[in-house]
């Protein structure tokens, strides 16, 4: 609220003309109207100078030629006071002096007093130079040892209000602009120019300009609110940096320092989280306790809204862009991802977790997970590496050779899937599941309990075989496929009868009208191991011994048992139980 303007103390005409009638000039003491002024004689006849006088209710001041002051600024042993146009001192009155420095130095274009009872006005009288505050009407007001009105950034140490461009660093006190300089408490809203750390904030966002308008909160005490991310006020967190400013989007207190967790870049040079996070994950330049402190570095993030709101994200979902040291490629991208806060705004990062009860995952830059994912986990549920899904699952040969290969299960490696509605739902899947690979859909199947919950079945589950979660089984036009149980690769017979696989090697026999096997015709061609003792008087052959841990499924991924089955291609398996007796092609 600013104050009234320049206020006189206006005695009225009455109270003028009682006051003319005790200043008569007749008097041969006291008041005496002399050349258009006034001016005081003592009992001796002698004139005064530099003093106070007191006539009916008000006092005036005769100055040093012993002339009666009006509308001036007195200051008398060490005390200031002011008398209005008529002379009379002010009393429990504001009055705005012009400041003769106006517009040198920021210098405001008057100064502002407060007059008491008693004509002083207020001033620090403080031995030790620190502020001086007073309550007035209810306000908070600091004042110099000039009694001047200080506004602004005010140094608690000496009173004084600072104008630097990073006054707002070095001062704990807010009082106003030049016209009010009530004491600020609670929030308020501040201008800063030429703010020398914009650049070691976020990049990119207008936010950290080197001019900005920024939120602070004051104490009760007036004294600003500083480097404290869980504040909680009006029932809502909020966080602020050593300087006071409240902190808006992403902030860590890692995200401008060097915290070393040792993974170097080519050059070797040590790189430091936020330089990781910045450059983007890659496994293979890290170690298992290096990546803990890259999770750890992701949840030392929280999120505090926009500048014009501020409060944090507590214990919840939200989508926002990540911020640049969080995550560089969305940031610059403006890519929104899903992420979720503790109780403590912390994120959750690196992790499969429970929320009310679902299981959701989060990758090692704190975003949520959707759709199939390749992890690495150990038994805590913490996520060690979340795999890229381009060349390793984006069609169904990188998927199948990925999850087959020897490095998928020295690694840990699983298959996991969360829901593709990552805005509605993100949810782990179990169970059987439809999952599209590339356009086309699949079935999975993934475990419903245990501490391996979620993961994606590999081996044989009711009479069928998955890898990695996913369905082993012929298509349409195939009709069945050969499987090798031990390493879950699947062949077409046509494949399988041209390579090589586990030292296995088929060699082709041509069938004459003597010869028979099963129901082969003369001129099929036969297919058995070139080891595999085959005696043509007898006209017989049996791979079961050898090709025990291959199976045939059919397209619903059922293991197929006895007798015989054609494939797309017209070649016929031959079956005993479960075990492959003898292939051939009909003539």
């Amino acid at each position: 609220m600013r104050k009234n303007a320049k206020i006189a103390a206006i005695v009225s005409a009455a109270a003028l003309l009682a006051i003319g009638a005790s200043m008569t000039a007749f008097a041969v003491t006291g008041w005496q109207e002399e050349d258009g002024t006034w001016v005081y004689y003592d009992r001796n006849g002698e004139q005064v100078a530099d003093k106070w006088e007191k006539s009916g209710d008000n006092w005036f001041y005769l100055d040093d030629t012993g002339e009666m002051a009006t509308d001036s600024l007195i200051e008398d042993d060490d005390n200031y006071y002011y008398v209005d146009a008529n002379g009379a001192m002010v009393r429990n009155q504001w009055i705005a002096i012009d400041n003769e420095d106006a517009g040198d130095d920021d210098q405001p274009d008057v100064w502002w007093y407060y007059f008491q009872g008693n004509g002083k006005a207020y001033k620090n009288n403080h031995s030790s130079g620190n502020i001086f505050k007073k309550q007035i009407n209810g306000k908070t007001y600091c004042f110099n040892d000039e009694g001047k009105m200080q506004y602004g950034w005010v140094d608690k140490e000496d009173g004084q209000t600072r104008y630097e461009d990073d006054a707002y660093k070095e001062c704990d006190f807010y009082f106003g602009d030049e016209n009010d300089g009530a004491m600020t408490v609670g929030w308020r809203e501040i201008a800063l120019t030429d703010v020398d750390d914009s650049e070691d904030d976020q990049p990119g966002d207008n936010y950290w300009d080197e001019d900005q308008v920024r939120w602070f909160w004051f104490k009760s005490s007036g004294k600003k609110q500083t480097a404290k991310d869980n504040k909680t006020i009006n029932g809502r967190k909020y966080g602020f940096d050593e300087w006071g400013r409240m902190i808006a989007d992403w902030h860590s207190e890692y995200a401008t320092k060097d915290d070393n967790t040792g993974i170097k870049d080519k050059d070797g040079n040590v790189l430091s989280s936020n330089e990781l996070s910045r450059r983007g994950y890659k496994k293979a330049s890290a170690t298992n306790a290096q990546i803990n402190d890259l999770r750890d570095y992701a949840k030392s993030f929280q999120y505090f809204s926009s500048p014009e709101s501020g409060a944090r994200y507590t214990k919840g979902w939200f989508k926002v862009v990540p911020g640049y040291y969080l995550n560089k490629g969305d940031n610059e991208d403006s890519t929104d991802r899903w992420y979720y806060a503790d109780g403590n705004g912390k994120l959750y990062a690196g992790a499969i977790k429970s929320i009310k009860g679902k299981k959701y995952a989060f990758d090692l830059k704190g975003s949520m997970i959707s759709g199939l994912a390749i992890l690495r986990v150990d038994k805590s549920n913490n996520i060690y590496e979340y795999v890229d899904d381009e060349n390793h699952y984006d069609t169904e040969d990188a998927f199948d050779t990925f999850v087959g290969s020897d490095d998928f299960k020295k690694e840990g490696y699983g298959v996991y899937y969360f829901s593709d509605d990552a805005d509605h739902d993100g949810t782990m899947k179990t169970g059987t599941q439809k999952v599209v690979i590339d356009g086309e859909t699949f079935t999975f199947k993934f475990k419903k309990s245990g501490t391996d919950k979620g993961r994606g079945i590999t081996g044989l589950d009711d009479h069928k075989y998955y890898l990695g979660g996913k369905l082993l089984s012929a298509d349409s036009d195939e009709k069945i496929k050969i499987i090798n149980t031990t390493t879950y690769k699947t062949y077409t017979v046509s494949e399988f009868l041209t390579q090589t696989d586990a030292g296995r090697s088929l060699k082709q026999y041509q069938l004459d009208d003597k010869q028979k096997i099963e129901k082969a015709s003369s001129g099929d061609t036969i297919y058995v191991l070139d080891n595999t003792d085959y005696d043509k008087a007898k006209a017989s052959c049996d791979l079961k011994e050898t090709l025990k841990n291959y199976k045939v499924v059919n397209t619903s991924g059922a293991v197929v048992k006895n007798g015989n089955k054609k494939d797309g291609d017209g070649i016929r398996v031959v079956l005993s139980g479960e075990s492959i007796k003898s292939i051939y092609v009909e003539d």
